[in-house]
């Protein structure tokens, strides 16, 4: 599995862009970052993104989406419709954030000639995605949205992303159950109120030793012994670790 890392930086913080994440140049996960500009940078073509996943309707995770689909439908008109997938309330806000940011009616106008493939999911949905499989865990971060996790696994590997979590059920449920977790560490010095800090991450890795640590979503760049920190434009590729 290929992983690549399009933002890295948390919603105000100047470390990085904000969320985006490319598995195997054909699955993106959140779109905070302006992801036209900077998937051409990393030598991925618009037309390989064949599904997004948003966590949750936060500006720093999904606040790109709208750009990104014309981008793609102007740019790549011969490329498929984009399979999106996100929590409850994904397809309003997609309406509103789009009307926002392009104009109600050219969005509108837009969308009706280039609609996604949309599904809002939850706890325990399944996606069957070609050779990539995908889990849904909630998780805890802000009581006014659906909050979700994401599970990617391939018959060689399996990666987790937190997306945006407190301390909560659902993250130790994915910290448990991967190979490698690509894992928010937003606070450092003090604890981050609706985000994990350095202590509940490093906590997490004694919990779950067998688990590789990527953080990401980072207000500080500083060292984390036993984990590695996403920034932009880092590729990885992820195996699944020996057995003892």
């Amino acid at each position: 599995m290929e992983l690549a890392v399009l933002g890295s930086g948390s919603a105000f913080a100047d470390t990085g862009h904000q969320a985006g994440y490319v598995v195997d140049r054909k699955l993106l996960l959140d779109c905070g970052a302006p992801a036209p500009l900077l998937l051409s940078r990393m030598g991925i073509d618009l037309a390989e993104i064949e599904t997004v996943v948003i966590s949750h309707l936060h500006s720093d995770h999904v606040g790109q989406l709208p750009m990104l689909l014309v981008a793609r439908a102007v740019t790549r008109p011969e490329a498929p419709p984009l399979l999106v997938l996100g929590p409850r309330d994904l397809a309003d806000h997609l309406r509103r954030l789009g009307e926002l940011s392009l104009g109600a009616q050219f969005w509108n106008s837009f969308y009706s000639q280039h609609t996604p493939i949309l599904r809002e999911v939850a706890e325990g949905r399944i996606e069957e995605l070609g050779s990539h499989r995908l889990e849904f865990i909630e998780v805890e971060h802000v009581p006014q949205l659906h909050c979700l996790a994401i599970r990617v696994e391939t018959q060689e590997v399996s990666l987790g992303y937190s997306g945006d979590t407190t301390l909560c059920p659902g993250i130790r449920r994915l910290a448990g159950s991967v190979d490698h977790l690509l894992c928010e560490c937003t606070g450092w010095s003090k604890p981050a109120p609706i985000h994990l800090w350095k202590e509940e991450v490093e906590l997490l890795m004694r919990e779950f030793p067998r688990t590789s640590f990527l953080l990401t979503h980072l207000s500080e760049r500083k060292p984390v012994g036993g984990a590695l920190l996403a920034f932009d434009g880092l590729r990885l590729r992820l195996t699944r670790p020996p057995a003892d």
